[in-house]
């Protein structure tokens, strides 16, 4: 009995010795955990800060530069008026600085689109390879306080055109940065990129029939202010004067330049914790459909967008974009239409990313008595390869539901390539 009781206390004190590093083992399992996932929360807010970092030495790059060109002008001046001083004073022409300091940052990007459609007719581009598009991208400080950008688009279906060309002065009073020229105005998030920057292959229905086939370039002026709120929101508040008019295919506004547009954006972001930021967007438009000078056409856009980075080299965008159109066109017909988009962009591999994007949008020539419920919808469907930074591969299909019931799928195969110092990043 006595070796029975001294065994069953072994046993008590062997099990009381052995919980103890049970759990202490599973304990060091679980901060283990937790340490990577805060190492990985890390490294993605590191990776954030050497872009912003890499952005900024690009800049002060940049800044450098300019100072160097006006550092040795001064000398030259200076050398001159030595000479002159002393009786041998050259001409002009005969001091020239060296010309790599005057060229400009050039650039060439190139949009080439394989389109295969099931319409019959026989549109731009459609069942061949089409070189959509060809830019040549100019761009240079002008002095420290401005800076002089410009694009010119090629394309073997459409005559050259100037698309932006335009003066960027800082340093403005109250802080704001003014643009003067021809530019994409800042609404919403499509309306104002480039193609080469869509993911998509073409725009937003709602873009295309509103505004026009590419957008809008237009003509004009505008002012752009950073505001320094006391609240941990980021917020740029954005004023411009257009020519009037649309972009090709546009129907928001009239066809009449000499009425203006009037334009105002608000773009507000918030960082929700380390990997997850929420952009908001508000916008205004109001102009002319016609030669009177009364502004009839008001256009109120929103826009909302959020990323988050699952890791360093996975991360979503989920973006949408609502405009509402008032454009009074009878006594029986106020014009009030809506038309919009959602898209999911799923970045799952540094090279590849897929997504989808569905379209809204009531037209503006539709007779509502006739067709009270119609609107054309659009589906669409996407894979991305990046090659690298400056050249990237897109196949797409998407289906439409047109309200003059002639319903389309299309194939598009893209390839976008960017040479150069001055170029449009592709990703």
């Amino acid at each position: 009995m006595k070796n029975l009781s001294i065994f069953l206390v072994s046993i008590c004190l062997t099990l009381l010795l052995a919980n103890p590093d049970a759990r202490a083992e599973s304990s060091l399992e679980e901060g283990f955990k937790a340490m990577k996932a805060q190492f990985t929360v890390m490294q993605t807010r590191v990776e954030k800060l050497e872009a912003t970092v890499q952005s900024q030495q690009k800049q002060i790059t940049a800044q450098e530069e300019t100072k160097q060109v006006y550092e040795n002008r001064i000398h030259e001046l200076e050398e001159k008026l030595a000479n002159a001083d002393a009786g041998n004073a050259q001409p002009v022409a005969s001091v020239v600085p060296p010309k790599t300091q005057w060229l400009p940052e050039i650039g060439v990007v190139g949009d080439v689109v394989y389109t295969q459609n099931s319409s019959k007719e026989d549109t731009e581009g459609s069942d061949r390879v089409s070189l959509r598009e060809l830019e040549l991208v100019f761009g240079s400080n002008v002095d420290p306080y401005s800076r002089l950008d410009a694009t010119i688009s090629f394309s073997d279906t459409e005559d050259p055109s100037l698309e932006e060309a335009y003066l960027t002065r800082f340093g403005l009073p109250f802080e704001t940065t003014a643009r003067l020229g021809k530019f994409k105005p800042k609404v919403g998030k499509v309306l104002g990129v480039h193609r080469d920057s869509l993911d998509t292959v073409d725009e937003p229905l709602v873009i295309q029939e509103y505004f026009g086939a590419e957008g809008m370039n237009k003509s004009g002026l505008d002012f752009t202010k950073q505001l320094d709120l006391p609240w941990p929101v980021t917020q740029q508040v954005t004023f411009g004067v257009l020519e009037g008019g649309n972009g090709e295919g546009g129907t928001a506004f009239g066809d009449t330049r000499r009425r203006p547009t009037v334009y105002s954006h608000l773009k507000n972001y918030v960082d929700l914790n380390d990997t997850t930021g929420l952009e908001l967007g508000l916008s205004h438009m109001i102009g002319s459909r016609d030669e009177d000078s009364s502004f009839e056409v008001q256009v109120l856009g929103s826009d909302v967008t959020l990323t988050h980075h699952f890791n360093a080299n996975q991360n979503m965008k989920l973006q949408g974009e609502l405009f509402n159109l008032n454009r009074r066109e009878t006594k029986d017909f106020d014009g009030n239409i809506w038309g919009g988009y959602a898209l999911a962009d799923y970045r799952f591999h540094p090279q590849w990313s897929t997504g989808f994007r569905y379209d809204y949008v009531q037209p503006v020539d539709n007779n509502r008595s006739e067709n009270p419920e119609k609107e054309d919808t659009g589906y669409t469907g996407y894979l991305t390869y990046y090659q690298s930074e400056f050249a990237r591969w897109r196949l797409q299909f998407t289906h439409k539901d047109m309200i003059t019931g002639k319903d389309d799928n299309a194939v598009y195969l893209q390839g976008t390539f960017a040479i150069g110092t001055h170029k449009h990043k592709l990703q």
